[in-house]
């Protein structure tokens, strides 16, 4: 069936492509002409059209998929490793996910004082030294549970609070793919770049991971003692193989020289989902600040919030350079952060032959694109899955910036992307790809 499959591709993509002036017919009214150059043009042609159906295949079964994943419940239970109960995952109004009736506020310990007030409950104080912010985390009662309500209780601090937000991962399960990623295996440096990266845990006993380097540090304590919430090693597994990990038996990591310091932020939501607070999520950004990493790898997003708005802001002073995932929402979808943040590289994903991911987020934001649909990642229970999202594209542009910036300043290092990056939307930088594609 393949055979007769090809030929009837190549026989309709020739007959609608190939230009009449370079087709002659004899008088049986066979085709005579110097085609043998058309007819190469011609396969390869074909050979992206089945490409692109299989992409399409690809990207159905991860409709589907997501579909039956992105169904959690209003108001979620999340426990610790334990089987205690933490605390409740709920949606927002604007459709976004937190905590609970929690809130963080960041200010002097002065400014934090004022939440000695009735109906809340301080739950920690945390300095975060290496991003030079003192946060709280609160609960209030429920008549309390609004921004609203807050700025008026607390005038001093309304623009410095804000909900303990979840974020989410930006990869999507694809299955078994035909088009598997194809890429030659050799490493973009050797250089010793130190990388970081914030995510799930990684299953750092994969062969993917022979011979790297990898510091990780958890992020998934609770107050009182109680214990960790139960983390995940499946999407920071996939990520760190595109950073670190080796490409087959023989096959060379992108970045083979590195040092990746992983922070683990994400707990279990259900079987296939997992969830990352933002109380979490900025420890595990202040622990990076002091391991003097050039660039940090977030593939995750979420919404706008104050906390993490500042957070950016601060690791961009002491000259981190960012990498983030724009989301995969679909094209209609509004900003998603921190990929939105000024000073932030937003991240798309692409086919390998440079077709845009289906539910990728467009805008503004959007910095540069990369292969991310159909990407062979390591699995954490061994061997190799198929996924696609901005997940997967953000830590190629991560491991090429690395490169980079091991011999030039970040700003430097960001030109030298832009130069290098392939132009595949309307000339200039365009709100679908960016400054272009990144082939690495």
């Amino acid at each position: 069936m393949k055979p007769v499959f090809k030929f009837t591709i190549l026989s309709a993509v020739f007959m609608c492509w190939a230009p009449s002036s370079a087709i002659a017919l004899t008088g049986d009214g066979l085709i005579n002409n110097p085609a043998s150059s058309i007819t190469g043009q011609v396969e390869r042609h074909a050979e992206r059209l089945v490409e692109r159906a299989a992409n399409r295949r690809v990207e159905h079964r991860s409709e589907a998929l997501r579909k039956s994943l992105n169904a959690l419940p209003d108001t979620l239970p999340v426990y610790t490793e334990a089987g205690q109960n933490a605390f409740n995952d709920v949606v927002l109004d604007d459709g976004f996910r937190a905590v609970e009736r929690q809130w963080l506020v960041t200010g002097t310990a002065e400014d934090i004082d004022h939440l000695d007030r009735p109906g809340i409950t301080v739950l920690e104080r945390t300095a975060l030294s290496g991003l030079g912010m003192i946060v709280a985390r609160f609960r209030v009662r429920p008549d309390l549970d609004s921004l609203e309500t807050l700025r008026e209780l607390l005038p001093e601090l309304a623009d410095r609070l804000d909900r303990n937000h979840v974020y989410s991962p930006q990869a999507d399960e694809s299955g078994s793919s035909e088009v598997p990623e194809v890429r030659s295996g050799v490493s973009l440096c050797e250089e010793p770049v130190r990388i970081g990266m914030i995510d799930t845990s990684v299953a750092t006993d994969h062969s993917a991971f022979g011979d790297a380097q990898i510091i990780e540090q958890r992020f998934l304590s609770i107050e009182d003692g109680r214990g960790e919430l139960a983390h995940v090693t499946t999407h920071g597994t996939a990520v760190a193989g595109q950073l670190i990990g080796r490409h087959g038996s023989s096959g060379q990591a992108r970045l083979p020289g590195a040092k990746l310091f992983n922070a683990s932020v994400f707990y279990t939501r259900n079987e296939s989902l997992s969830g990352a607070t933002l109380a979490h999520l900025l420890q595990g950004l202040d622990w990076l600040a002091t391991k003097e990493v050039s660039v940090i790898n977030i593939s995750l997003a979420g919404p706008d919030n104050r906390l993490l708005a500042e957070a950016v802001r601060n690791l961009k002073k002491r000259g981190a350079l960012m990498v983030a995932a724009v989301g995969n929402e679909g094209p209609a979808a509004s900003p998603l952060y921190p990929a939105a943040y000024s000073g932030v590289v937003g991240v798309t994903a692409t086919s390998r032959a440079g077709e845009l991911y289906r539910w990728a987020n467009r805008g503004e934001q959007v910095m540069f694109s990369a292969h991310g649909v159909a990407v062979s990642v390591p699995h954490p229970e061994g061997g190799v899955k198929t996924e696609s999202g901005t997940s997967l594209a953000a830590p190629v542009v991560t491991a090429a910036l690395a490169c980079e910036a091991s011999s030039s300043n970040p700003q430097k290092a960001l030109e030298a992307l832009i130069d290098q990056a392939q132009d595949l939307g309307e000339p200039g930088r365009d709100s679908l790809f960016g400054f272009g594609f990144l082939p690495y």
